[in-house]
């Protein structure tokens, strides 16, 4: 809020926890699954995550981990290319185990595309707030983290810190010129990304693997994957975390105070990165 002197506030945007559509409990799997199918096509391609990677391979050699358990892993899309960067590094002795609440078929699928013995797809359904105790390695999440308000943010935090696990946590980053932007023009800004979204869906989805005939079906007969994909991605930008509010966050949590912390941006991805200290 700006205040001057005979002038009114302007109200400016800030974070919103609104409902994704991918969200719901009775959000069918395959339009779900085709909606999270998509946006990790998108990111893979863009090699969003690039920037941040180095953090990840930067915490395993600091707590000495060759092993990574990544949780609302969906189709894996973050996880899997952050393995292949590591692959390519010549990190061969990390192992990845892929988990989600509501496993993902086609993650399971790109899974045993690759047919690496340091990479499974967990089939139990692994609560991010409750990791399996034999589930041991640095616990990562990727892309999902502004699915949780901060309340759930801090649970997740509190959760791992209790484990005395070390935690890297990536997603999109809040954009700055969103949360600079009055909130009265806020709704054009918004609905412009929609529709970009929107009609983004219909060129990617050919040149996404594996092929399925329902995210076909449910994109060019009946649109509810591009939907999904405009709405989420909407409120994906208003869910949205800066690494100050992360930060804020993760210090507070019970036992935060025996970790040592770190947040940032790199291009547009964000991270949060967490390990206990040294005594």
């Amino acid at each position: 809020m700006k205040r001057g002197a005979g002038t009114p506030i302007i109200a400016f945007v800030r974070r919103m926890q609104l409902v994704e559509l991918e969200d719901l409990p009775w959000m069918p799997a395959a339009i779900r699954d085709g909606g999270t199918d998509l946006l990790d096509f998108g990111f893979d391609r863009l090699e969003f995550y690039r920037g941040v990677v180095p953090k990840l391979g930067a915490l395993l050699d600091q707590t000495g981990c060759t092993q990574v358990i990544d949780v609302c892993s969906g189709g894996g899309g973050g996880a899997l290319y952050a393995m292949r960067a590591l692959r390519d590094e010549g990190r061969g002795d990390v192992r990845f185990v892929l988990t989600d609440r509501y496993p993902n078929e086609a993650g399971r699928a790109r899974v045993a595309e690759r047919k690496d013995p340091g990479l499974v797809y967990r089939e139990e359904s692994v609560d991010a707030l409750a990791v399996p105790p034999e589930l041991d390695g640095v616990r990562t999440m990727w892309s999902a983290l502004h699915h949780f308000p901060p309340e759930a943010v801090a649970a997740l935090v509190a959760s791992t810190v209790r484990d005395g696990k070390p935690l890297a946590f990536f997603d999109v980053a809040a954009s700055p010129a969103l949360r600079r932007l009055p909130g009265v023009l806020a709704p054009l800004a918004l609905g412009v990304n929609m529709t970009m979204l929107f009609v983004g869906s219909f060129v990617l989805v050919p040149f996404v693997r594996p092929l399925r005939a329902s995210r076909w079906a449910l994109t060019y007969l009946l649109p509810l994957i591009p939907t999904l994909v405009a709405w989420d991605g909407m409120v994906s930008a208003l869910r949205a975390y800066t690494p100050d509010e992360l930060l804020a966050i993760a210090r507070a949590v019970p036992g935060g105070d025996a970790y040592a912390w770190d947040a940032g941006v790199a291009g547009s991805a964000l991270y949060l990165t967490g390990c206990p200290r040294v005594s």
